[in-house]
């Protein structure tokens, strides 16, 4: 008994000195192996930058898409009444906007929320107001007290409203504090922190020495869609929304093909921008830009099945259009 104590001692001890996370990661090869071996739509694949090395725990930290609690934006419908095509893709229908295919990275945060809404709001400025402004998540995450609970997740609906009513400047007056890090590598040169940041002070100055009010965009409303026609008519007719799904541990290993759930444990909720859809192999799908870096999943972005709620990402797609 009292070797089976020492032992246990000693490996505490060891975790507490180093400074090893008890947990394993949740990428790993066994994982891998079982989702590759169903030939299934997609592949995994161990090789996904930070998210690799990262524990249940420390993933969670990352999804902080909340349900409910939200303003309930209204909600708007198409019948049927555009003709959309067979495939679209934002990212070549408006060559000339490039936040379309840039891939931001929330680091250790749970900002999610605010990324996959200030880069559809970027996106959008593009396309109807012909400028090329980056939207600032800090703007959006420190100062939206009604949107949530900052890098402890938040409401996507929440982030639209904002939009429209109080305004948020650009990434240059107010760029994201967090450097993009390699999360939980050992001996990595760019070390994100143990634990997730905490939510930055909201400020009301620019560090680009601009006018903060004068520097503010502001969207002329928000609204949301519910289901594949709509969602395919919103983004059609005025570019890239922001949805929100369930993550899963499978999720974490993607690489290529089209997403479907096939094995793992619920993880949270994640909040992304969804830019168009497809059919691969006979198998339709969305494709979403994800915020975690372009070392994850392909090259940043992943595609998942369409058509059929997979995950709930069909469940509310939410938006607005920018003021003039």
């Amino acid at each position: 008994m009292k070797t089976i104590l020492s032992v246990l001692f000693f490996a505490c001890s060891v975790y507490a000195i180093y400074n090893i996370p008890i947990e394993t990661p949740v990428v790993n090869h066994r994982l891998i192996s079982h989702i590759n071996s169903l030939q299934t739509t997609w592949t995994a694949s161990p090789d996904q930058g930070y998210i690799s090395h990262m524990t249940r725990s420390q993933i969670k930290g990352l999804l902080g898409a909340k349900r409910g609690g939200a303003p309930i934006l209204p909600k708007k419908t198409y019948n049927g009444k555009v003709a959309v095509p067979d495939s679209f893709d934002s990212r070549t229908a408006w060559v000339h906007c490039p936040s379309i295919s840039f891939i931001r990275d929330q680091s250790a945060c749970g900002s999610c929320w605010a990324f996959g809404a200030a880069e559809a709001m970027s996106d959008r400025i593009c396309i109807h107001l012909g400028k090329n402004v980056s939207i600032s998540a800090d703007d959006l995450l420190a100062c939206c007290d009604e949107c949530g609970d900052g890098c402890d997740g938040g409401y996507p609906a929440s982030a639209w409203s904002y939009w429209v009513e109080t305004g948020l400047v650009s990434e240059e007056c107010r760029p994201y504090p967090f450097p993009s890090c390699d999360h939980h590598i050992p001996n990595s040169k760019n070390p994100c922190p143990s634990s997730d940041y905490p939510t930055p002070p909201c400020q009301s100055t620019c560090q680009n020495n601009a006018n903060y009010n004068n520097d503010k965009h502001f969207g002329a409303d928000s609204n949301s869609v519910t289901g594949e026609d709509d969602i395919k008519a919103e983004i059609f007719q005025n570019g890239p929304v922001e949805v929100a799904f369930d993550v899963y541990e499978d999720f974490l290993t993607y690489k290529t093909g089209v997403y479907q759930h096939v094995s793992g444990d619920y993880l949270g909720g994640h909040a992304v921008r969804m830019l168009g859809w497809g059919t691969e192999n006979g198998t339709p799908y969305w494709i979403v830009a994800n915020s975690w870096n372009p070392t994850w999943g392909d090259h940043g972005f992943f595609k998942i099945l369409r058509g059929s709620d997979e995950c709930g990402i069909e469940d509310e797609a939410d938006f607005g259009l920018p003021k003039n």
